[in-house]
């Protein structure tokens, strides 16, 4: 009989710290949900942060804009605080990829005292939604193949009588000693600084080109971010021109050009593939915005690459003394012709 009663209460015992663990786990977590079903290019996505404390904590630590992944870009955030157990927030960020979004769980940081937690929410997946009709999303030629049944023997035939043609009249009617080559001075070309053409061109864009009659986005977007590129191309030697937006976003952080940099020109390249690729129209608000964020990065560039753009003159400026003829060769030479 004693056995069993001290069975019982071993039972009960267990029980009761199993429902005080269990309650303790689910009043302390952090969960991450959104409203949004599917994404397609250009969305604004809320997400939404939920945390729930078993006590009150003096400070929480709260994911910044690196947490999200890149194909996210980082607008702005709102903030609920509702009792001092319980906290709420509202990211509001924008989609620019062609494929599902996953966002791994986020930490928090609660600190009570001296000492600091870790709460992570769970992941998140939204999938990708094509703007495209279903009958267009498979590539199509733009013109069918013709076939070649047999070699234009005759057009080749007929071009080599020309070239021989071009050949006879050259040896025939050219004289046969040619003029003494005449010696120029070869004037050095300026220096063109990548700032300075960067800032012509977008005060070009403005002053020049009138967006709300042509409505031509492309041609708008187009010339922001291929004057970015070749700022890139011409200063860093960054193969930036003829690469796609990711690859230069690659080519940047391996060079290790400033933070803010990067990060106007990831939003000018992603904005401008928009409208470029996605058949996305903006609005003029929306043009004057990117517009806006290419003169950040040019204020931007003057203050960090100073010291770059003046080793790139004082190098350019080099090469061009190298190459310079010396003061004895500058003489013109007057041509000397013998009558045949």
């Amino acid at each position: 009989m004693k056995s069993r009663l001290k069975r019982l209460r071993f039972y009960l015992l267990s029980l009761v710290i199993a429902t005080g663990t269990s309650l303790h786990v689910q009043s302390q977590n952090v969960v991450l949900s959104t409203d949004t079903d599917s994404v397609s290019v250009g969305d604004v996505i809320s997400l939404n942060l939920k945390i729930q404390l078993n006590q009150s904590a003096d400070e929480l630590l709260f994911p910044d804009s690196s947490s999200f992944p890149p194909d996210l870009t980082y607008l702005d955030l709102q903030r609920f605080q509702l009792t001092d157990f319980a906290d709420s927030l509202r990211y509001r960020v924008q989609y620019f990829a062609n494929q599902d979004v996953y966002i791994p769980g986020f930490p928090i940081g609660v600190v009570t005292g001296t000492d600091t937690t870790t709460l992570y929410s769970n992941s998140l997946t939204i999938p990708f939604r094509s703007i495209l009709p279903a009958e267009d999303a498979e590539l199509k030629p733009i013109k069918p193949i013709l076939p070649f049944d047999r070699f234009p023997w005759a057009v080749v035939l007929i071009i080599l009588v020309l070239i021989a043609a071009a050949i006879w009249a050259y040896l025939t009617f050219t004289k046969k000693e040619e003029p003494a080559v005449v010696q120029k001075i070869v004037q050095p070309i300026p220096f063109q600084s990548p700032v300075l053409q960067l800032e012509q061109t977008l005060i070009s864009l403005k002053e020049d080109y009138n967006l709300s009659q042509t409505k031509d986005f492309k041609y708008f977007y187009s010339t922001i971010s291929d004057s970015i590129r070749r700022y890139f191309e011409d200063l860093y030697e960054i193969p930036a021109l003829e690469s796609t937006s990711r690859e230069v976003l690659r080519y940047l952080d391996a060079f290790g050009v400033d933070h803010e940099m990067i990060q106007s020109t990831r939003k000018v390249l992603n904005r401008s593939d928009m409208v470029k690729f996605a058949k996305f129209t903006p609005t003029l608000d929306s043009a004057w915005n990117t517009y806006a964020e290419a003169l950040d990065f040019l204020e931007r560039a003057k203050l960090i690459d100073a010291s770059r753009v003046a080793r790139k003159k004082s190098e350019y400026e080099a090469r061009w003394e190298e190459v310079e003829p010396s003061s004895e060769n500058m003489d013109e030479e007057e041509p000397k012709v013998e009558a045949n």
